[in-house]
C-alpha cells in the first residue's frame, strides 16, 4: 500500500532532519562541498568574453573551458557526490554512525551508486527526448533511489531503482510540486543573498578582497542548498516509506 506523500509534514521532516544532523551535515559539506568549489573557483578562471560577443564566441569559450578543466570538474563532481552519499548514511542508518563509520560505508557502496546514478540520468535524458515530460516523470519516480539504496542496503543498481518506483507510486505529481516549490525557493534565497551580500562587500571593500569573499560567500550558500537539497530527499523517502523501528520506539519512549 502507498502513502500519500503529505508535503507540510515532508518539509517538517526536512527541518528535522537538518536540524538533528547539523553539525554532522556541515562537517562533511565543508570538507567535501565547500572546499572543492571554493578552490575551483579561486584558481581556475571563469571563461572570458567581450561584451560585444555574440552566442557563437561564448559558446566556444565555454565550451573551451569545460574542455580545458575537464578532469577537475569530473573530481569535483566526485567528491559531491560522495558527499551526498555520506550524508545520507548520518541521517537514515538507524545505528547512527560517526562520520568516519558513514564515509566507510559510504566508500563501500560508492560504485553502485555512481552507477546508479548514470543509469537513471541516462533514462531521464533518453524521456526527456520525447517532449520533455516523459524525462521529467522518470526523474520523479526514481527521486528516492538514492536514500533507498543507503537506508534499506540495497547495494544493487536496480533494486533501488524498483524500490524508488514502487514508493513514489501516486505521488509523482505531489513530489514533483514539492521538489519545485523547494528549487524555486532556493534559487531565489541563492540569486537575493549572493546579490546582496555581493553589494555590501564591494561597497566596503576594494579589489581582490572584496572578489574573494564574494566567492566565498557563494560557494557558502551553494552548500548549505546543497545539504538541504540532500536534506529534501532523505525527508521524502522517510515519509514514503514509513518510520523506521528507531521512530516508533521514539514515539512510545
Amino acid at each position: 500500500m502507498t502513502r500519500k506523500l503529505d508535503l507540510s509534514g515532508c518539509w517538517n521532516d526536512v527541518m528535522q532532519l537538518f536540524r538533528t544532523h547539523r553539525e554532522l551535515l556541515l562537517s562533511v559539506a565543508g570538507v567535501f562541498i565547500l572546499l572543492p568549489g571554493l578552490a575551483f573557483a579561486m584558481f581556475v578562471p571563469p571563461p572570458q568574453s567581450p561584451p560585444d560577443a555574440d552566442l557563437t564566441t561564448i559558446y566556444a569559450n565555454m565550451q573551451s573551458f569545460y574542455q580545458g578543466n575537464f578532469g577537475w570538474i569530473i573530481l569535483i563532481g566526485l567528491l559531491n557526490g560522495f558527499a551526498t552519499i555520506v550524508m545520507l548514511v548520518l541521517m537514515l542508518d538507524p545505528s547512527r554512525p560517526s562520520v568516519s563509520e558513514a564515509m566507510r560505508r559510504a566508500f563501500s557502496i560508492i560504485l553502485p551508486y555512481y552507477a546508479m546514478g548514470v543509469l537513471s540520468g541516462v533514462l531521464t535524458f533518453l524521456g526527456s527526448l520525447a517532449f520533455i515530460l516523459p524525462g521529467i516523470y522518470i526523474f520523479v519516480k526514481l527521486i528516492v533511489a538514492g536514500p533507498v539504496m543507503v537506508a534499506e542496503r540495497a547495494h544493487t543498481i536496480i533494486a533501488p531503482m524498483r524500490r524508488s518506483w514502487a514508493l513514489t507510486k501516486n505521488n509523482s505529481g505531489r513530489i514533483l510540486i514539492f521538489l519545485l516549490v523547494v528549487a524555486v525557493t532556493a534559487f531565489f534565497v541563492y540569486i537575493t543573498s549572493v546579490t546582496v551580500f555581493g553589494i555590501v562587500i564591494r561597497l566596503a571593500l576594494d579589489g581582490e578582497i572584496a572578489g574573494t569573499l564574494v566567492t566565498l560567500v557563494d560557494a557558502v550558500i551553494s552548500m548549505l542548498l546543497t545539504v538541504l537539497m540532500v536534506c529534501v530527499y532523505a525527508g521524502i523517502y522517510r515519509k514514503l516509506a514509513g518510520p523506521g523501528p528507531e521512530d516508533i520506539a521514539r514515539e512510545f519512549s
